[in-house]
């Protein structure tokens, strides 16, 4: 929501929402739903107001658990704290889609600090959940995980098949977004084989879709990949307009181009020389 309005528009509907007492009518469901355009707008006084709201109008258990996760994502929780929660959310009536969450978040974070077994027990145990709950866009998320718990082991075999998946549902949900992550992905580990001239095509459908969208971030992984491909083979021009294009998209978006293309860049076109 926060990405489809303007930030004018965002501040509009917050001060709407939260000024001359109009907080006060909020529920936590709403608190919780508008974080992100008060993120959005920089407002972070609010935003801890806000959360703390929604833990002091939580009318059940399950809401206090959403009030209390917010809290620890946005506080630091340590990851004992958030094994709790996900624990007693387990065993809170209805609570499945929080627990759910929960352990897909205590996945990431085990995951940050290289405890590969106990994110994959975690994320698999959030699977579970999701998949009882028919959570589609959820599974997808919990198999990037899984994904990279492989990618970290360089079991690329069974990263291709999380990824395959992935891509699957993201097509049968038509989600384009996360259908551009998982073909970059596969193609990645169908680079690591050695299988080149399936990730080319990959990860160049990939791009195909990000460039239809003018999605800076998914360009960038699809054309840097391409790019890998082609120095591989020595295309260095190729490599060149690749990255050449991605570098013009993000100035077209006015978006600053990240330093580690501008450095690539510089050093392709020196090769050139």
């Amino acid at each position: 929501m926060a990405e489809e309005i303007t930030p004018e528009q965002a501040q509009e509907i917050v001060s709407m929402l939260t000024q001359g007492g109009a907080m006060e009518s909020i529920n936590t469901s709403l608190a919780l739903g508008i974080l992100p355009l008060v993120e959005s707008i920089g407002n972070y006084e609010l935003l801890d107001q806000l959360v703390e709201h929604a833990s002091v109008v939580a009318k059940d258990d399950v809401e206090k658990g959403w009030a209390r996760f917010e809290m620890l994502k946005r506080n630091q929780g340590s990851i004992d704290d958030v094994a709790e929660l996900a624990y007693n959310a387990e065993s809170i009536e209805k609570g499945e889609a929080l627990a759910a969450a929960v352990l897909h978040h205590h996945a990431l974070m085990l995951l940050s600090i290289d405890e590969i077994d106990g994110a994959q027990t975690s994320v698999r145990r959030s699977l579970t959940l999701r998949e009882k709950l028919e959570d589609k866009e959820g599974i997808i998320f919990g198999l990037a995980v899984l994904s990279r718990c492989a990618r970290a082991n360089e079991d690329w075999e069974t990263a291709i098949i999380h990824d395959t998946r992935r891509l699957e549902l993201a097509v049968n949900n038509q989600n384009d977004v996360l259908q551009m992550e998982a073909m970059a992905d596969v193609a990645h580990a169908q680079a690591s084989l050695g299988e080149l001239a399936t990730a080319s095509e990959m990860y160049q459908e990939s791009l195909d879709i990000a460039k239809s969208m003018e999605h800076p971030a998914g360009s960038l992984v699809a054309s840097w990949g391409l790019a890998d491909l082609a120095e591989i083979e020595s295309r260095f021009d190729d490599a060149l307009l690749l990255l050449s294009d991605t570098m013009h998209l993000f100035m077209q978006l006015g978006i600053e181009t990240p330093d580690l293309l501008k450095k690539r860049l510089h050093a392709l076109t020196n090769l050139e020389k």
